[in-house]
């Protein structure tokens, strides 16, 4: 998912299907939703290895 960041690491509101940036730019809500994902994914590991 980084790797669709802008420049300044902010993300756009959509992504067209070869990865371009589409809608309103920056979008906080994707932000979110990146770091949400990580800590769930963070988290289950966590009791993966408990």
């Amino acid at each position: 998912m980084l790797t669709y960041a802008h420049h300044v690491g902010a993300f756009a509101e959509e992504f067209g299907p070869f990865g371009e940036q589409l809608g309103t730019f920056p979008q906080a809500f994707t932000r979110l939703a990146l770091v949400t994902a990580a800590t769930a994914l963070d988290e289950a590991l966590d009791r993966a290895w408990s």
